[in-house]
């Protein structure tokens, strides 16, 4: 089924590379600031470089019709390939409109099911009936491309992306596709290890700033420090062996026994940071402290830029943890719901959502911003966050996504309105797969 699918998707991809070689001035790369935007950036940029194309990489928070218009005058002038990743399918119309020589590489949902519109290509995966939510994400689309060109070491920055856009588990698809071929090409090592040994760091900070999963009882150093001494593990170890990883296993299930995602699937990828998880969450701190540079550097295995990456993540962590500590979530019928600081509420969603979904946001001079997150549960119960938070269209904003996660922008003074909307919204999802 998946080869059949990579047959159809031929055709685009052979045709996006044609548009690349035959294309003489210079390329204009936009891309997300999440992580896998940057991961589908680092792909891009390796893969330019590689055919010796001249480009510059821009690294944007939305594609607004703001930065359209910017883009707009800069095709006026110099008339360069846009290649958009991680974006564009949702602003195909403004894109057609202003006359872009384009090639769109994005995984969600499409407003135009073709892949052949005029001076622009479009791979997509929604447009031969695979599910960019959970099948492929942008920059597994990137590495579609890239392949093409027999750029099969890439495929370790698409793992990345896979695990920021959280379609790791379980991997479907054209997801399982890539980890496999690099699997094949012995770019990528997969072992199960506990969460913990992921971090290279003493066990008591990992398990203090660890989200994935969170332990608000043992969210701080030294309460982390005095949990491993009491169970015979030493607290400034940065690895632990198997027969230590049973102890610590055991004696956080017997204090906690709801927990789960103790133990992962680690993904030992070819590059200088071993560790795909550890890159993931990497490049999402850098991305959301606005270090867009530094994340690129890191993909192209820049030592400063990765150094520099080490750093920002556990300042981001902290942070995280202490803004976990500070939420107050408020419910709606069907959704919970709170402020909080940008650059973390949709993280903060994400470890939050549950029996509910969560939406978290904050607040920009006149306009709110707005990411909601689900999980699989719900989804499986009928949840789209991406009709959702569409939305915000009936309130003079935008939104959208994936039905696991999406966002939204609305103008401050219509939060309420929006989210009672949302609610109603989602009740009804929700109920309509019950009543099935």
């Amino acid at each position: 089924m998946v080869m059949e699918k990579l047959k159809e998707m031929e055709e685009v991809v052979k045709a996006i590379k044609e548009k690349i070689l035959n294309h003489n001035g210079y390329i204009r790369v936009i891309t997300h600031h999440d992580t896998d935007g940057l991961s589908s950036g680092g792909i891009l940029v390796k893969m330019l470089l590689r055919t010796n194309k001249l480009f510059h990489l821009t690294v944007v928070e939305h594609l607004s019709k703001e930065v359209i218009e910017k883009l707009a005058k800069e095709n006026e002038v110099n008339k360069p390939l846009f290649i958009f990743a991680d974006m564009g399918s949702g602003q195909i119309e403004e894109i057609m409109k202003n006359n872009f020589n384009a090639i769109i590489l994005d995984h969600h949902p499409p407003k135009i099911k073709e892949s052949f519109l005029g001076d622009i290509i479009q791979l997509n995966p929604h447009i031969f009936g695979i599910d960019g939510a959970k099948e492929i994400t942008a920059s597994g689309v990137c590495y579609l491309v890239a392949r093409e060109f027999g750029y099969y070491d890439l495929s370790v920055l698409a793992i990345v992306g896979i695990i920021g856009d959280m379609q790791y588990s379980p991997l479907l698809g054209l997801n399982k596709f890539i980890v496999n071929e690099a699997r094949e090409y012995r770019f990528v090592k997969i072992v199960n290890d506990i969460v913990y040994n992921i971090y290279d760091v003493e066990m008591y900070k990992a398990i203090a700033y660890c989200t994935k999963p969170y332990i608000p009882d043992l969210a701080s150093e030294s309460k982390a420090f005095k949990f491993l001494k009491e169970i015979g593990i030493d607290p400034n170890k940065k690895y632990l062996d198997e027969s230590e990883r049973k102890k610590l296993l055991s004696s956080i299930l017997f204090r906690y026994p709801k927990i789960d995602n103790l133990t992962v699937n680690r993904f030992i990828i070819e590059h200088k940071v071993k560790d795909a998880f550890l890159m993931s969450e990497m490049l999402n701190a850098v991305g959301r402290n606005g270090l867009f540079a530094v994340g690129i550097g890191i993909c192209l295995e820049d030592e400063e830029c990765i150094n520099i990456g080490k750093n920002i993540l556990w300042k981001y962590k902290k942070n995280l943890i202490n803004e976990l500590k500070s939420v107050k979530l408020e419910s709606l019928k069907n959704i919970l719901y709170f402020e909080g600081k940008k650059g973390m509420i949709g993280i903060i969603a994400s470890i939050l959502a549950d029996e509910k979904p969560v939406i978290g946001y904050h607040i920009e001079g006149d306009i709110a911003k707005f990411s909601a997150r689900g999980n699989r549960d719900l989804v499986n119960r009928g949840l789209n966050l991406s009709v959702a938070m569409a939305v915000a269209e009936e309130f003079g904003g935008t939104g959208g996504g994936h039905n696991v996660a999406s966002g939204a922008v609305v103008p401050k003074d219509k939060i309420m309105d929006f989210l009672k909307r949302v609610d109603e919204i989602i009740g009804e999802q929700l109920n309509s797969k019950k009543n099935q």
